[in-house]
């Protein structure tokens, strides 16, 4: 009976790894989508601004407006330099699909080697999840707060991006 209560506990532990992953991986995805959005946005502010103020500074009284224009773009490339929102995409993007692959592993111990598996085979599975999972938080960027709310919407939407199989 001790077996059992044992593997009881793995299941559960390792459904929690599973829940973890797919909040998170979920929560990668929507700070990727919104960092290459701030790219993309100040990208073509910086342009467009620049290429207005350069049109300005030949016409008759607009060198002020044309001035002003320079300085927001000015502005604008110095927070796109700075900020690198396109590394920050590419970086949310790769622990997003490292999410997925933890999310993936969880769920086959969980359902194929959980209820055939030895108890002790069982515990390296577990310790082999829960190291990863471990990793995984510690390099991965914090997901800021409005990603993490999107990410819970679609999870609750749409059943944390479970298979028809799973539905059933």
């Amino acid at each position: 009976m001790m077996g059992e209560s044992q593997r009881a506990a793995i299941q559960s532990e390792v459904a929690r790894v599973h829940e973890s992953a797919v909040f998170s991986a979920q929560g990668q995805f929507e700070a990727a989508k919104a960092w290459r959005a701030l790219h993309w946005t100040l990208g073509v502010l910086t342009a467009a601004l620049s290429t207005l103020a350069a049109v300005l500074t030949f016409a008759a009284d607009a060198q002020v407006a044309s001035g002003i224009l320079a300085v927001v773009a000015a502005i604008a490339a110095a927070v796109l330099t700075s900020s690198r929102p396109d590394h920050l995409a590419e970086r949310a993007l790769a622990r997003g699909n490292d999410y997925t692959t933890l999310r993936n592993d969880a769920r086959r111990v969980l359902h194929v080697q959980v209820p055939n598996d030895e108890v002790g085979v069982l515990r390296e599975a577990l310790d082999g999840l829960a190291g990863r999972a471990s990793d995984l938080d510690h390099t991965s960027d914090p997901i800021p707060r409005f990603a993490y709310n999107r990410a819970k919407q679609n999870i609750e939407r749409d059943g944390g991006q479970q298979f028809e199989v799973d539905a059933s």
